[in-house]
């Protein structure tokens, strides 16, 4: 029993035995002693949070070490709602001599927390448990301008994420500055948390990447994205004979639709309506040139081998296989343009809308914006939702007349996910 002061004595023996809570039976009453944490039982912490480093930042980043801002709800929905963090911050600690890596949220203003933040423990008779969580942790002095609410969830205007283009591989910085996670415990097990943004049941080992512990409740926190991300690949079926020295290159997407959105400042969402993925940027900035509507573009130096990228699983990815950030939004219409060198016609000659032409000299064939259209639904407006990829899959079964099948194929944007390596025991 940790010590208490002389003030809380005659509460402590009013309490009695119903303050000696063991395992997972902490107080249902948010008297005094609790809110003091003046008892034992199991503390509320933090371990094996999946996260992807954002595309803003370096790869020898660890985005991990930024921490993470929560709110907790015990009693969530109920007539005992009742609120156990508010705007905490949890910082990750990393102690080499005691070979010690934990999520720690117990501190004061003097140790350089934004409030004072008291350790918490799991009360048995007031599940669920709701948290709301963004990644990386404000910065102290910015976190009262954040909303973490039952109600709401409120990024201010000044962060600001923008799109991504790419060009010979090389991708523009784009910026996703946070990330969200939105877990519901239903019940004292850890194996049946539930992560609100997938729907999924969370996954817990606790031999994962060292992420071990001899707790028996704790929080796994997965972090999701609230943009998403687009890719282009190539393939060709091309059933005639083909010359060793067939490639593709020059390729060039760009968007035709009005009203392209490249960047978003701020961002709030109804939480009692809807989740931390289903909200709106607060302010939007959209292209104002042809150029900022450009995807994705190489050159004649960039070579796409078509003799190889002869089915799905071999495709070329035009430089940019892991895809660029975008702001979600929908309405997009896209056109792609490219050539194909090294097929030998005749004569030179363009098809009657301009969009094809060959020059029997370099034996190149251009390939001027054909729109982009998913040829099973006819659709050519696209829409973009946060946590996905979209691949936009062109396949080319004969080069003149064209024929090309465009697939729009949509990913969960989870295989880039991976696991903080933390241990909670000292």
């Amino acid at each position: 029993m940790k010590a208490i002061s002389k003030n809380y004595i005659h509460a402590f023996m009013w309490t009695g035995a119903l303050l000696l809570c063991a395992s997972l039976m902490a107080c249902s009453s948010d008297s005094t002693i609790w809110e003091e944490d003046s008892y034992e039982g199991v503390p509320m912490q933090f371990s094996q949070a999946a996260i992807s480093n954002p595309v803003s930042r370096s790869s020898s980043t660890n985005y991990l070490t930024q921490g993470f801002l929560v709110s907790c709800w015990k009693g969530y929905n109920t007539d005992k709602q009742f609120i156990t963090m508010d705007k905490y911050e949890v910082k990750y600690q990393s102690i080499p001599w005691d070979n010690l890596s934990k999520w720690d949220y117990v501190g004061s203003t003097s140790e350089g927390y934004y409030q004072s933040q008291i350790e918490r423990y799991w009360d048995i008779s007031a599940f669920p448990y709701r948290f709301y969580a963004i990644t990386p942790c404000p910065s102290a002095a910015d976190i009262a301008n954040f909303t973490l609410s039952d109600e709401r969830l409120v990024i201010p205007t000044s962060v600001a994420f923008a799109y991504q283009t790419c060009t010979n591989g090389v991708l523009t910085a784009g910026a996703e500055p946070y990330m969200p996670a939105e877990v519901e415990c239903i019940d004292g097990s850890n194996v049946n948390d539930f992560d609100l943004l997938t729907g999924n049941t969370i996954q817990k080992d606790r031999t994962m990447n060292g992420a071990t512990t001899d707790y028996e409740r704790y929080v796994a926190l997965p972090f999701h994205h609230f943009t998403s991300k687009v890719r282009f690949a190539v393939y060709n079926n091309y059933r005639k004979e083909t010359p060793n020295n067939f490639y593709l290159n020059n390729v060039k997407v760009r968007v035709v639709s009005d009203n392209f959105v490249t960047g978003g400042n701020g961002y709030e969402a109804n939480l009692k309506i809807s989740d931390m993925l289903n909200g709106t940027f607060t302010e939007t900035t959209k292209a104002a040139t042809e150029e900022q509507k450009i995807l994705l573009q190489t050159d004649d130096s960039k070579q796409g081998n078509l003799n190889t990228a002869i089915d799905r699983e071999h495709v070329y990815f035009c430089e940019c296989p892991n895809g660029m950030l975008q702001i979600p939004q929908h309405g997009v219409r896209m056109t792609v343009s490219f050539d194909v060198c090294g097929l030998d016609y005749e004569n030179d000659f363009t098809s009657p809308d301009g969009s094809i032409v060959y020059d029997k000299a370099t034996k190149t064939i251009h390939y001027i914006d054909i729109p982009i259209k998913d040829t099973k639904t006819n659709m050519e407006y696209f829409h973009w939702e946060s946590n996905n990829i979209y691949t936009y899959v062109i396949k080319i079964t004969e080069f003149y007349p064209l024929s090309i099948d465009f697939s729009a194929e949509l990913t969960p944007w989870t295989d880039v996910y991976g696991n903080i390596e933390t241990n909670l025991e000292k």
